[in-house]
């Protein structure tokens, strides 16, 4: 599995992931219903993102402290089938996550510490 750290200023980083996701649907990757995980450092910064993948045209979910389980448990499925095949969430719901098939994961936001 490759890495690839890119450093990006803080007024750049959505046009940034749109690229990236620009060009994972002209690959053909999003037909194939390719998994992308965007790590965030809070709550409001996961909605906020979500829905404006949402309005961008990105299929996109959100999970972080303030979800019910069993919003948490709709979101996890609807990433891990592909229907919202982004998913945006903070690294303390994420915590414990086992998702393999994950094409991309990105740190919007750096974590706090070491461990996440």
């Amino acid at each position: 599995m490759a890495q690839r750290v890119e450093f990006v200023q803080e007024t750049d980083k959505k046009s940034h992931l749109m690229d990236l996701l620009l060009t994972q649907t002209a690959n053909g990757v999003q037909e194939k219903k390719a998994l992308t995980l965007v790590f965030v450092g809070t709550k409001k910064v996961a909605d906020a993102l979500e829905h404006w993948l949402c309005v961008k045209g990105f299929p996109a979910t959100s999970i972080h402290g303030d979800r019910t389980q069993q919003e948490l448990e709709n979101a996890l499925r609807s990433f891990k089938t592909g229907q919202t095949p982004i998913l945006v969430a903070t690294d303390a719901a994420a915590s414990g996550l086992d998702i393999p098939h994950a094409d991309h994961v990105v740190n919007f936001d750096l974590p706090n510490n070491i461990d996440d």
